[in-house]
């Protein structure tokens, strides 16, 4: 049976609309490209959040099987409510048109889980409360596709966004969308709250090195303050981004281990598997401070013996670049012949 292709049905129509849309892996929420006849990860594609669609990327994207349309956010907002308290999932919809306005885009994938949909003023950055998250610049969310739970198509109730223009939707700015998310959250019972370890992170708050590279032995000690109990996948690809940041290869097998805490890492079946996300990750404003502030927000104060800066590291293990010159200069001075010693030995070689 053959796949439908969202991307055939409605990539052309969105990009035409103003949207930057990527293409989905089938039965899934995850960036994909087809190559040599299968799936796998779309690495690069946070760079279609800084600029449009092209005709032809449109043109390659709805020939690969079962392909999805993803929504690559920044110039889009999106709101995602990731509740299943219908009557709590309706009242912080409601909360979001009277703070930053009506928007007519929602679209249910679970419901009564629901995502709106809103045009930035200018980009900025996402920020998550779990359940509640803000999807902005360098994130993306699934418009057109088959939800891996339910099975059926994402649904759009109201308009969807083949129908409306980005320039016709409602425009928010970060200050707006953070203070709805802070009332929100107060909304959201405990029990409802999901674990995590970057809720409210701000960025830049690592005070020590601003050197993305770190050393294995710190690396290790403070993710042995951060728990993996099944984190949502944004903050655990920030974490695995920041290891690859501070460690490059040197830091798989810890990211593997640190990713084997969690639950999901053995569910069978699944495609985004530590090994396939570690290939996949491009790191970028993050590294080994991440690592380490996330971990002394826990309590970890790093030992005095430890090195935390990489590059520090290895500068001290080379030698330095004037050590041969250092070296002739300590250097006992070499015996010189006398010139009168000299005009004797020829002397007696003449004789």
């Amino acid at each position: 049976m053959t796949q439908p292709s969202f991307m055939a049905d409605y990539g052309e129509r969105l990009v035409d609309n103003g949207y930057s849309v990527i293409p989905i892996m089938p039965g899934s929420k995850v960036p994909g490209q087809f190559r040599g006849g299968e799936w796998s990860l779309y690495p690069d594609w946070t760079r279609h959040c800084d600029r449009p669609t092209k005709s032809f990327e449109v043109d390659i994207w709805r020939r690969w099987p079962g392909c999805g349309v993803g929504i690559a956010t920044g110039a889009v907002v999106g709101i995602d409510i990731d509740i299943l308290d219908g009557a709590l999932a309706i009242q912080l919809a409601g909360l979001a048109a009277s703070m930053l306005g009506d928007t007519p885009c929602l679209r249910i994938g679970r419901a009564p889980k629901r995502l709106l949909v809103y045009r930035a003023a200018t980009p900025f950055a996402g920020r998550k409360r779990h359940p509640l998250e803000l999807l902005a610049r360098g994130q993306q969310f699934v418009a057109y596709a088959v939800h891996p739970d339910t099975g059926r198509p994402y649904d759009w109730p109201e308009d969807s966004l083949v129908e409306l223009p980005l320039s016709q939707l409602p425009v928010v700015d970060e200050a707006g969308c953070a203070a709805f998310l802070d009332a929100a959250w107060q909304l959201v019972p405990d029990e409802v709250r999901v674990n995590s370890i970057l809720a409210d992170a701000p960025t830049s708050t690592w005070r020590g090195p601003s050197d993305p590279k770190g050393t294995r032995d710190a690396i290790a000690a403070a993710l042995a303050w951060l728990p993996n109990d099944d984190l949502p996948g944004n903050e655990w690809i920030t974490v695995g981004a920041a290891i690859k940041a501070a460690l490059g290869e040197e830091g798989r097998d810890l990211w593997l281990d640190w990713s084997r805490q969690s639950r999901k890492s053995g569910q069978s079946g699944r495609i985004d598997t530590p090994e396939c996300r570690w290939a996949s990750l491009r790191p970028h404003s993050v590294g080994a401070g991440t690592i380490y502030w996330l971990a002394e927000q826990r309590g970890w104060v790093p030992d005095p013996a430890l090195t935390l800066n990489g590059t520090a590291a290895e500068q001290a293990a080379q030698p330095h670049p004037a050590a041969a010159l250092l070296a002739k200069v300590v250097a006992p001075p070499r015996r010189r012949r006398s010139p009168t010693a000299s005009r004797s030995s020829c002397c007696r070689k003449a004789r």
